[in-house]
């Protein structure tokens, strides 16, 4: 049986009710220099209750994918900062920056080097729904949804809580200079997305039988 850091009658909702909208964030200004990259938003949604008092959104995730096509370049601009400069320092590893492309280092660790790169960036969930393994539920199903056609998925998990949810959805520790990288046809990925999904059901019937014990 799933062990649990905190009773799951504790959650305010029914996880079963718990659904992921998709939003692709495109500023109007300043195109030219997020041109091959796309920034996702994704939302953690939770359909109200019939006492109107649960509802609404609960979480949120952000990914990047980074579009392996002419109008993608893996240098950071010069004055990039911020969030885009740390993005670039997390997939150059991945790239060969002389000619282009993916590096060999890559190459050899990846099934596959045809595809985008998607980075899963940030996961949040509002405290009353953490604890039971939600985090890393809900990164897998947007990673794999998000991650169709994806050569690998990137992260780079900035503490204990994010590398352990990192690991628990098939991502793996290379050498450097790759980093944190899960590799979509790789057997050990799909397994763990099948026992995230398992997760998920064996949660919602704990919460349900919790709830009418």
């Amino acid at each position: 049986m799933k062990s649990y850091r905190r009773p799951v009658g504790e959650l305010p909702g029914d996880p079963g009710r718990l659904s992921l909208e998709y939003r692709l964030q495109e500023p109007l200004g300043g195109a030219e220099d997020r041109d091959g990259i796309e920034e996702w938003a994704v939302s953690v949604r939770v359909g109200r209750f019939r006492d109107r008092t649960v509802g609404g959104v609960v979480g949120a995730l952000t990914f990047f994918r980074l579009r392996q096509d002419e109008r993608f370049s893996p240098s950071p601009a010069g004055d990039a900062q911020g969030e885009e400069s740390a993005l670039f320092h997390t997939v150059m590893g991945c790239y060969d920056l002389g000619r282009g492309g993916y590096g060999q280092e890559f190459r050899d660790a990846m099934t596959s080097a045809e595809g985008d790169l998607l980075v899963l960036w940030d996961v949040r969930l509002d405290p009353e729904w953490r604890g039971v393994g939600l985090g890393a539920v809900l990164a897998s199903q947007a990673l794999w949804t998000l991650g169709a056609g994806c050569a690998a998925v990137a992260a780079a998990p900035d503490g204990p809580a994010l590398t352990a949810l990192c690991e628990s959805v098939g991502f793996r520790l290379c050498p450097r200079p790759l980093g944190c990288l899960l590799d979509p046809a790789a057997e050990e990925a799909r397994d763990a997305r099948e026992e995230q999904r398992r997760r998920y059901d064996a949660l919602t019937d704990a919460w349900r039988a919790a709830r009418h014990a």
